[in-house]
């Protein structure tokens, strides 16, 4: 998605036929990381990528792991207990000097700290258990609680309000969200339930491929994820609107 800031030296719009090459820095951030912006300075930065030429930049902000690159201030945020300095601010400061846009890696609904820390935004299976969870010694998927479910409270309570503080405090020009459809999967919780039974009017989803309502329930797994991406489109819209 594109944001336009009018507190920013970036005004054009970040794709088109003007931005063909960018950098994108792939980065996900965990709990033991020390040294994450001790060597991105604009000094260190501005050279780099004025030798490379890029029309937009793409750095880390938060990856599958679910630690910052910045001190974030959101209550719910994970940021890595050593970290020194800010990456993002220095990013910022960088593409500024360039006039180049900056846009964030952020992880969407794959977030392994936000699961840890709220076990009640996670995706259940059909047996309530946290989806990834090893069944009968085999693991069906990604470790238990690191997928979040896009009807529960991790849009509001941590993803919508990091966007927004992304956007006030270092004016960033969009966002690229990894980890969001690929991870998708049914989730079987409460809410999830009562939104299949109130869509369909099916009293209870199908637990396996060959039950016969199974593409019904998958159709309403994908409008779900489409609901959660509206949302946060949404609020950053709504952001940008307010901050212009």
């Amino acid at each position: 998605m594109n944001s336009t800031q009018t507190n920013t030296s970036v005004r054009s719009v970040w794709h088109g036929p003007k931005h063909y090459f960018g950098l994108h820095y792939d980065l996900h951030a965990t709990e033991k990381d020390t040294e994450l912006g001790l060597r991105c300075s604009p000094k260190e930065l501005v050279p780099m990528l004025r030798l490379m030429g890029a029309d937009f930049v793409q750095t880390n902000c938060k990856g599958h792991p679910g630690y910052t690159s910045w001190f974030s201030k959101v209550p719910s945020a994970s940021v890595p207990p050593l970290l020194k300095k800010d990456a993002m601010k220095q990013w910022r400061e960088a593409t500024r000097q360039l006039g180049l846009p900056l846009h964030c890696h952020y992880s969407g609904i794959w977030d392994k700290a936000a699961g840890e820390k709220h076990p009640e935004w996670c995706v259940l299976d059909h047996k309530g258990r946290p989806a990834g969870q090893a069944v009968t010694g085999q693991n069906s998927g990604a470790p238990a609680g690191e997928k979040m479910c896009p009807r529960g409270g991790y849009l509001e309570g941590l993803m919508i309000p990091q966007m927004k503080e992304l956007i006030d405090r270092y004016g960033v020009d969009g966002f690229w969200i990894d980890g969001d459809l690929w991870a998708v999967e049914p989730c079987y919780c409460p809410k999830c339930k009562a939104a299949y039974t109130k869509a369909t009017g099916r009293k209870k989803p199908p637990v396996k491929p060959t039950d016969p309502d199974w593409s019904l329930w998958w159709n309403f797994t994908r409008e779900s994820f489409e609901e959660y991406v509206t949302r946060y489109c949404d609020a950053v819209h709504r952001s940008e609107e307010h901050t212009s």
